[in-house]
Order: C-alpha cells, then sequence, then structure tokens
C-alpha cells in the first residue's frame, strides 16, 4: 500500500492560513500541458488512480462548513477524528466512511487488510506529521502557491518529526507562476 499526501502550500509550507482559509488557493492558474485546449486536467489523473481516502476532520470541517461537503464519497473513506457528529454531518456515502481514533496502526492494516493500493492523503497537516512519524508517507505531490503566509498548520504539522529523507522525483511550473514538486520516499 502506498500513502500519496496529495495537497498545495504556499512557499513557506503552510495548507491553509491561521485563519484556516484556503484562499491562497486561487493564485494557482491550470496547469499546461498535452490535453484537449492545452489545459491538463492533473487532478483527474491522479485521483482516477486512487482506491482509498485518509481525512482529518480539520479538513472535512473546513469542507462542510464552505458548503461542500464530501466530494469524494465514492471512495472508502477513512476519517481521523474524535468527533462523532461528522459522519453524520457528511450524510449518506457512496463508499463507507469510517471514523477512526487513537492510534494510526489499526487504520493502516484495516486499509491494507481491505487490499487498497494507492491512498491518498487528504489532509491536513497533523495527520500528516502523524503518519511521517510512523514512516507511512510514500509519495509527497505539492503545488506549491506563489506566496507566503507567515502562519497556518503546515505541511507536516506536529512536534519532533523524525528526519525521514525523500528523492525529488518532479519539479516544474504547476499552473501561473506555482511549482509542482514531487518527492517520493527514499528508504
Amino acid at each position: 500500500m502506498r500513502i500519496i499526501w496529495y495537497t498545495a502550500m504556499s512557499m513557506d509550507g503552510r495548507i491553509a492560513s491561521a485563519e484556516d482559509s484556503l484562499g491562497f488557493l486561487e493564485l494557482i492558474g491550470p496547469s499546461e500541458g498535452p490535453s484537449e485546449g492545452g489545459k491538463r486536467d492533473e487532478w483527474g489523473e491522479f485521483i482516477g488512480t486512487i482506491d482509498a481516502v485518509i481525512l482529518g476532520a480539520s479538513t472535512l470541517r473546513w469542507l462542510i462548513a464552505g458548503g461542500h461537503g464530501w466530494a469524494h464519497d465514492d471512495l472508502p473513506t477513512w476519517l481521523v477524528s474524535h468527533d462523532e457528529s461528522l459522519v453524520d454531518q457528511v450524510g449518506e456515502t457512496r463508499a463507507p466512511l469510517q471514523r477512526v481514533e487513537g492510534s494510526l496502526d489499526e487504520m493502516l492494516t484495516a486499509i491494507e487488510a481491505a487490499g487498497h493500493e494507492r491512498v491518498w492523503l487528504c489532509g491536513g497537516g497533523d495527520i500528516a506529521g502523524q503518519l511521517l512519524r510512523l514512516d507511512r508517507v510514500d509519495e509527497v505531490i505539492a503545488t506549491v502557491a506563489p506566496t507566503a503566509l507567515g502562519a497556518g498548520p503546515a505541511l507536516f504539522d506536529g512536534p519532533e518529526l523524525p528526519l525521514r529523507r525523500f528523492r525529488l522525483e518532479e519539479c516544474r511550473a504547476g499552473g501561473g507562476d506555482a511549482a509542482r514538486l514531487r518527492w517520493v520516499r527514499d528508504r
């Protein structure tokens, strides 16, 4: 099983502002590349390879508050949260939405036992930090917006993160003045 942290961040490594705003994402333009109309659907290409999702409570709360709900309800999703009401707030989903709390090891064992091969870490930085501590982040795909936020949740959030080496596989323009970076865990 491979866990891929696919996200966007500011130049100073923040995935949201201190006020939990994602407004900085508007600075990222469409990706250029081979496809209809000269615009590449990198997101569609990526999500088409995913068979399960890990989602943090803060990310889901932001989606719900913004009126988005859970747009990927066709994928089995593991929601890391102590808040029992979040699943009810999402409502009915086409694929299972399971709330888990406590150690992430049990969740990872369940995802593997279900036979999932490519798992998208949807957010947020705290869950990414926990998975990094467990050495379970296999790949990071980050689009870097051309701005600095100064504060807010980080790409990998949490105290005393271990040193983990990743190999840079891709670095290119990512839409407008943004950059797209892709790292793979060097084990």
